[in-house]
């Protein structure tokens, strides 16, 4: 499914997806939700999450794109009791009663967005489908939006987990977590492109250390 190496020249967003009605305002949507709680970083890691998927499979169709913009919009939303109760357990950003709270919450937002737009069922229905399982994966499209995410979250979130979530829960949750996200990507070519990006979070990580 991958087409491209991770030095080739990137797909741009906008040329690639500028006549997807959809999807252009989903990406709206998720920008405006996450400016209301003044949060910048999560709309970049949905942007990103849509230009890895574009570069494993150019062909991917406008329900993908659009649940890449859209799977992590629970965020915007979020209830505080909820991640707190996730942030304490064992398992934290693995805990699998979340995950399945985060997916089909984040499938509920976006699915009733689109309704709104009189969007076709079909592509509504596709949607929910692949953003409540875009952590766990399962079937070809959903397992290729869970690579993207990964790809994505070691692109740009690995500052924020190093320098400040080692301290609300602890170096070690940290690790388990990029340990998870880069052992869940399905596609062989797509880890080896990954590999890279998550040596490097550890190294960032072993240095805390030192």
């Amino acid at each position: 499914m991958v087409k491209t190496g991770g030095g080739k020249k990137r797909v741009t967003l906008i040329s690639a997806t500028s006549h997807l009605i959809y999807f252009n305002q989903a990406k709206e949507f998720i920008i405006s939700a996450f400016a209301e709680v003044e949060n910048q970083l999560v709309p970049l890691h949905l942007v990103r999450t849509v230009d890895w998927i574009l570069k494993l499979e150019p062909q991917a169709d406008e329900a993908l794109l659009i649940a890449g913009v859209t799977h992590d919009i629970e965020r915007a939303f979020r209830e505080d009791l909820v991640y707190q109760k996730m942030f304490s357990s064992e398992n934290a950003f693995q805990d699998r009663a979340f995950l399945d709270y985060h997916q089909q919450r984040s499938a509920k937002i976006i699915a009733e967005f689109l309704k709104t737009l009189n969007c076709p069922t079909p592509l509504c229905d596709k949607v929910y489908h692949l953003v409540a399982h875009h952590e766990t994966g399962g079937d070809p499209e959903t397992d290729l939006l869970k690579d993207a995410d990964s790809l994505s979250f070691f692109q740009t979130n690995v500052d924020l987990f190093v320098t400040v979530k080692t301290r609300e829960s602890s170096p070690e949750k940290v690790k388990s977590k990029f340990d998870w996200m880069f052992a869940r990507i399905s596609d062989p070519t797509a880890r080896e492109i990954c590999r890279p990006l998550y040596n490097t979070a550890l190294d960032r990580l072993a240095c805390l250390e030192e």
